[in-house]
């Protein structure tokens, strides 16, 4: 019985021994959400391989993602894996070559949310790529695995800072210009968002959200990367107004291809919790409204 168990051991220790190989792997701490985009940026994957001796070799490139537990969520399909020569020397592979993402096969939640997003959800990962080889045995390890961890950080959305929640703004000075102001999207993503401004009047008998969601913005308008927009709106109100007029003001944050910053949980839209402003005469206005001057 010992004799039938060290012999496979033997096998795929001499396998590996003869390889002869040295690999490194490098890997962006906090690489972008969007799988799709690794392909395209050299730097964001680099699988380093020097073959010491001068006989050619065929491998194919093995490659898992896993939890920081170990839990594998996407794997290689190997028989699907397109086989590489190594030669005497140094070569550098990138992520379009050791994680081709149509044979990436992912399990569970990360699936749905990679079907339907695109996006990992934040959490803390690691990436491991192996050679492997077909020897005596089918397909076997030509070096151990070189496994890094990266972080997909979760993104806090932009908080709305001004007009404050429930803010009663003077008429006068709200017809002129009206400053709104926001934070930025945290942390801060290698593209730069874009933030989508949109206020909405509240009607009488009309709750706030409805007016959000139903309603035809007063202004609707898109920044690139700035946290701050003064909106000259001009609003004009006639004697029969009753003021004060109520406002519902919210921020959606995308990314450089105009999707959602945040598609893999809250509300998918990426918006941040929206605020209420009013606008009322002041006391000398309400006296001009009395002398029906307003």
């Amino acid at each position: 019985m010992k004799k039938n168990i060290s012999l496979p051991l033997f096998l795929v220790v001499a396998f590996t021994a003869n390889a002869q190989l040295n690999t490194t792997l490098n890997i962006q701490p906090t690489p972008t959400a969007v799988l799709s985009e690794w392909s395209g940026k050299n730097a964001m994957v680099t699988f380093i391989v020097t073959k010491i001796d001068s006989i050619p070799q065929q491998a194919i490139f093995k490659t898992e993602m896993k939890l920081i537990d170990g839990t594998v969520i996407g794997v290689t399909d190997i028989t699907k894996a397109v086989p590489i020569i190594l030669t005497k020397g140094t070569r550098v592979y990138f992520s379009k070559d050791v994680m081709p993402l149509e044979i990436m096969n992912f399990t569970g939640k990360y699936k749905a949310i990679l079907d339907r997003t695109g996006k990992l959800p934040a959490d803390n990962y690691q990436l491991c790529v192996q050679l492997i080889g077909q020897g005596p045995l089918g397909f076997q390890p030509l070096v151990a695995a070189k496994c890094k961890i990266f972080n997909m950080a979760a993104l806090q959305l932009p908080i709305l800072v001004m007009p404050a929640n429930n803010a009663v703004l003077n008429k006068l000075s709200a017809q002129t210009a009206i400053t709104f102001r926001w934070t930025p999207l945290i942390p801060q993503t290698q593209n730069l968002p874009t933030y989508r401004l949109q206020v909405f009047e509240v009607l009488a008998n009309q709750q706030p959200v409805q007016a959000l969601r139903s309603n035809q913005p007063l202004l609707d308008v898109s920044v690139k990367a700035i946290t701050q927009y003064i909106w000259r709106p001009g609003l004009a109100f006639s004697a029969t107004d009753s003021l004060p007029v109520k406002f519902i003001w919210t921020l959606q944050t995308s990314d450089d291809t105009g999707l959602p910053v945040i598609q893999t949980d809250g509300n998918g839209e990426s918006r941040s919790e929206p605020f209420l402003f009013m606008i009322e005469a002041t006391k000398r206005n309400e006296k001009k409204k009395g002398a029906g001057l307003l």
